[in-house]
């Protein structure tokens, strides 16, 4: 009896022991989880919200700021250069040239201050084709309507604008109205149907 009692005691102990050791380890394992889930980083890829089975889940739209446009560095307005409605009234072809303006802005000077006779003495409705160079005239004025060839077709040649009567300075319009076709200026010389006028007329013309 003595024997199995003493047994039982020490059977008790030992329960005891392994009771204790359990409560510890999953007292540790308790305490781990915890700090582990306090030191979680958090997630910086986008968050979806909860949705019903069957529907696809879509992300939480990140909030943007509003960028502040940067001034621009070029100034806001800028005089252009051929720009001619501020020049002094009464200058000639010539002045307009030394100053540097091109054959568009000469017409511009024309048309402002009313289409004087000084800018086109020939009064042919192009001015101041003596002072610049004939490229330049010819491609301002092809393919635009001048008033004193409104009526007047197109392909013709020298001979033909004579019979019409139009003067030299006309003809020469139509030359570079109609782009300054070689059939006008057969020895491409820049001075077209000075064979078909008079030589005076002819020189008369270019030295205005």
């Amino acid at each position: 009896m003595g024997n199995s009692g003493a047994r039982f005691s020490a059977g008790n102990a030992v329960l005891a022991a392994v009771a204790g050791i359990t409560a510890g380890l999953v007292a540790v394992l308790v305490t781990g989880l915890v700090v582990l889930a306090m030191h979680q980083p958090e997630d910086s890829g986008p968050r979806t919200q909860a949705v019903a089975p069957g529907r696809a889940a879509q992300p939480t739209p990140v909030p943007t700021v509003p960028l502040t446009p940067r001034p621009s560095s070029t100034a806001a307005s800028v005089k252009a250069f051929g720009d001619v409605r501020e020049l002094p009234v009464g200058l000639l072809c010539r002045d307009l040239r030394q100053r540097g303006y091109g054959y568009a802005a000469a017409v511009d000077y024309w048309r402002i201050q009313g289409q004087p006779r000084r800018l086109d003495a020939d009064r042919n409705g192009i001015p101041c084709e003596p002072e610049y160079p004939r490229a330049d005239v010819g491609k301002y004025w092809q393919g635009r309507k001048v008033s004193t060839l409104d009526s007047v077709p197109d392909g013709l040649l020298c001979r033909d604008l004579a019979e019409l009567g139009a003067s030299y300075g006309e003809a020469v319009t139509y030359w570079w109205y109609s782009g300054m076709p070689d059939r006008l200026d057969s020895d491409r010389d820049g001075v077209p149907c000075e064979q078909v006028y008079a030589a005076s007329e002819v020189e008369a013309f270019w030295r205005q």
